[in-house]
């Protein structure tokens, strides 16, 4: 499942083939009704941000044993247009984002150079959105970076001709449970909120997961829309 199999392989395989739940891991343990609440308008963009790259890796636990509050995001996406919101099926969903210490796979903090390839891919990978749209990953909390409020980013490809390259977005009064537990309350605050994050902007209505407590973890649930 962890095998790498590269973009160009998964559009040409969604050109002809339908994509099982199980054959990208969306199968055994996903909730019934993971976001109740379809993707009837459009999801704004963002910019993708200088720490991307593509991993290869189809796989539903991005973890890789990286120390951290449990966290599962639920995505559903949908196909809008004037008069429908159809489940999008099919879809490539890439995630990744930064660990508890704010530091992002493949990269060295400080100098924001990518690292040679040593295998370094924690809290990376995608999947292909099921039958119903649905794609899940298993993860951790996010940490914080100078700069940035905390956030997840994803790039929803539909086919060759579509793209979605977004950032989402998690409530402070979570982010202020999650950074008063440990490993996170060693860093200390964190200087940017979704307030005074300039990229977060006037979009942050439709750029907020919605977040559930779930044993010692969270789950986070949000609805993608992109143009039919």
């Amino acid at each position: 499942m962890n095998e790498p199999i590269t973009r160009r392989e998964v559009l040409r395989a969604m050109a002809g083939l339908a994509v099982s739940a199980a054959a990208v891991g969306c199968g055994d343990g996903r909730d019934a009704n993971p976001v109740e609440v379809p993707a009837c308008v459009l999801t704004p963009s963002q910019i993708q941000g200088p720490f991307f790259f593509d991993t290869g890796l189809l796989r539903r636990d991005i973890t890789e044993g990286r120390p951290g509050i449990p966290l599962r995001i639920q995505l559903r996406l949908a196909s809008v247009s004037e008069v429908s919101c159809e489940p999008l099926r099919g879809a490539l969903v890439e995630a990744w984002h930064a660990d508890a210490e704010g530091v992002y796979s493949g990269y060295d903090r400080a100098q924001g150079n990518l690292r040679d390839a040593s295998g370094s891919t924690f809290l990376r990978g995608y999947q292909v959105s099921d039958d119903d749209g649905v794609v899940e990953f298993s993860t951790i909390y996010p940490g914080w970076y100078p700069g940035r409020a905390i956030h997840i980013h994803l790039i929803v490809q539909p086919d060759a001709a579509r793209r979605l390259t977004t950032q989402l977005y998690f409530p402070e009064a979570v982010n202020d449970d999650v950074f008063a537990r440990s490993p996170y309350d060693a860093r200390g605050a964190r200087d940017t909120t979704n307030a005074t994050d300039l990229l977060v902007g006037p979009s942050l209505d439709d750029l907020a997961w919605t977040v559930t407590r779930s044993g010692n973890g969270y789950v986070a649930r949000h609805a993608i829309g992109l143009a039919t």
